[in-house]
């Protein structure tokens, strides 16, 4: 070891210290390098110098945020440089993009520009984006956590991506209301779940949970409106709302933040700037879909063919979501899921169907099918077994190599299909693996509204899909569709239902869109009107 590196690594400790917000610490980390440099010996160094600076350095280091941590590991950045950063606020993918973008950085003589937007494009292709489902559920139990442990907090509000419904989430954000903001971040802090507390400042703290990063904002009562809309929009969305307005701070609520701009209050799931902002302007924002609108779920699975819970338990747990009318639509013969209906099964299961219909009289069940659109066009069942069913589904679920002409010829073979009445998740995308099919969906959407068939909005977290810009497209050609949860474990209808509905919201969808928002005797009427149309 040289003279000079183990007072270089213990500055590199207190720097990694400042990032975090220990300032004690860093305190204790220079004034221990500074006596070294002087020649000083110091018990406090005893335990360092047994271990290695070398493995205590790297230690630290796996305790810093995300950002900064992958940074130092590509070289991009020194430990002063991580230091420059975490002083402006920048310490996830999000700081630094939205830091890149707007320009806000000021010069620094060790860290090039170059180096920084080389660095943003490392962080783009790590892959750190967390899928909605799991993003719900790690902000979701903390939320409640924090309300339950935390009295100093006043508000605890999911921001950001997940506020959006965005398919994959960069952050985790949780937007805190408190009288005493400093109070409540120490607080937070100091709950015992966080693996660490991987940076704080003044009103912003990164906690390490799970495996994940929670960036947790907390604003006072007068400004808790401000930190919403902030937290909440795009970026440009809210540069968009900050021209108009001529500035936003100051708003206790989200509504006069809008106000201040001349605007109505715009719901989250619209806050992209695609146009919302002129929607506002004009007084022609949609009437959003609601979760109190959904009467019924078409899509949901049993065990008959790939689900999780036996089929009375799925009936049970639908009847006490409250809903007038389901639609059990297990997986066809030669579906790839893991297992399927045959014909056999499916008369099986529609006597249990009779039976459950005795049990649970004030909700209609109807029987039906997730038939798929096989490589040559067919349906996988013959008309003489979907004749028998209340609904049908149609679900393109095997690409078979197909270039995109041949994908929109097997949909539009089944959009035609006198039986098919909902065509479900119909981009089969895979949410983070898979955009899904490229097909001509203009044709598509032309086909679906002139049949009487419906698209299907899936809250799979898998699909999410018809995706929001999709959905927009679909409902602006005369399309109708259905919002459903393609449920395959009972306890997860509600919360697939609601991911289906915030994608839905995303679309600009409003109830008079949504099949399964009207009665049980419309519905049965959209069914019949097809089934009877000519071929």
């Amino acid at each position: 070891m040289s003279a000079g590196s183990l007072p270089d690594a213990l500055r590199q400790l207190a720097d990694y210290a400042d990032i975090r917000g220990a300032s004690r610490e860093a305190d204790d980390w220079r004034q221990l390098a500074a006596g070294r440099e002087a020649g000083e010996d110091d018990d406090r160094l005893r335990d360092f110098l047994l271990e290695g600076s070398d493995a205590v350095v790297l230690r630290a280091r796996s305790e810093l945020p995300r950002l900064i941590r992958r940074l130092l590991e590509t070289g991009a950045l020194d430990s002063a440089g991580a230091l420059w950063l975490a002083r402006h606020g920048v310490v996830t993918a999000a700081d630094l993009n939205a830091a890149l973008s707007e320009a806000r950085l000021p010069h620094h003589p060790h860290v090039p520009a170059t180096g920084l937007q080389t660095a943003a494009e490392v962080i783009a292709r790590d892959e750190t984006r967390v899928p909605l489902g799991r993003a719900l559920d790690l902000v979701e139990g903390v939320t409640q956590m924090i309300r339950a442990s935390c009295p100093e907090a006043l508000h605890v509000c999911p921001v950001g991506d997940v506020r959006r419904f965005e398919p994959l989430v960069d952050a985790l954000v949780l937007a805190v209301g408190a009288p005493e903001p400093a109070a409540a971040l120490e607080a937070i802090c100091a709950l015992s779940t966080w693996q660490g507390v991987l940076h704080r400042s003044a009103d912003r703290a990164l906690l390490a949970y799970q495996g994940a990063e929670i960036d947790v904002r907390v604003g006072s009562p007068p400004e808790f409106g401000t930190l919403l809309v902030t937290t909440t929009g795009s970026r440009p969305h809210v540069m968009a709302l900050q021209a108009r307005a001529q500035g936003i701070s100051g708003c206790a609520r989200e509504e006069d933040v809008y106000s201040r701009a001349g605007l109505p209050w715009i719901p989250p799931e619209l806050r992209h700037d695609t146009g919302e902002l002129e929607a506002a302007a004009a007084g022609t924002l949609p009437r959003m879909v609601e979760r109190a609108h959904i009467r019924g779920d078409f899509h949901m699975h049993s065990t008959y063919s790939d689900g999780g819970d036996p089929l009375a338990h799925v009936v049970a747990t639908a009847a006490g979501l409250g809903y007038e009318y389901i639609a059990i639509t297990d997986h066809s013969e030669r579906s790839a899921a893991a297992r399927t209906v045959s014909p056999a099964a499916l008369a099986r299961q529609a006597d249990e169907v009779a039976a459950l219909r005795e049990r649970f009289p004030d909700m209609v069940i109807l029987h039906g099918i997730e038939v798929d659109i096989m490589p040559d066009g067919l349906l996988d069942f013959p008309d003489s077994v979907l004749e028998t069913l209340d609904i049908v589904l149609a679900s393109l679920h095997d690409r078979a190599g197909h270039d995109p002409a041949t994908l929109t010829r097997r949909l539009l073979g089944a959009i035609a299909h006198p039986l098919v009445n909902v065509i479900t998740h119909p981009l089969n995308q895979l949410v983070g693996r898979d955009t899904g099919y490229d097909m001509d969906f203009p044709a598509i959407y032309a086909a679906a509204a002139r049949t009487g068939t419906a698209l299907e909005i899936d809250g799979a977290p898998g699909h999410l899909d018809l995706d929001g810009a999709h959905a927009r497209e679909a409902i602006a050609a005369g399309v109708t569709v259905t919002i459903d949860s393609d449920c395959h474990r009972a306890r997860l209808l509600d919360r697939q239902m609601r991911m289906g509905i915030g994608t839905a919201r995303r679309g600009w969808v409003e109830p008079r869109h949504v099949l399964n928002t009207r009665p049980i005797n419309e519905v049965r009427a959209f069914i019949a009107a097809k089934r009877t149309a000519k071929r």
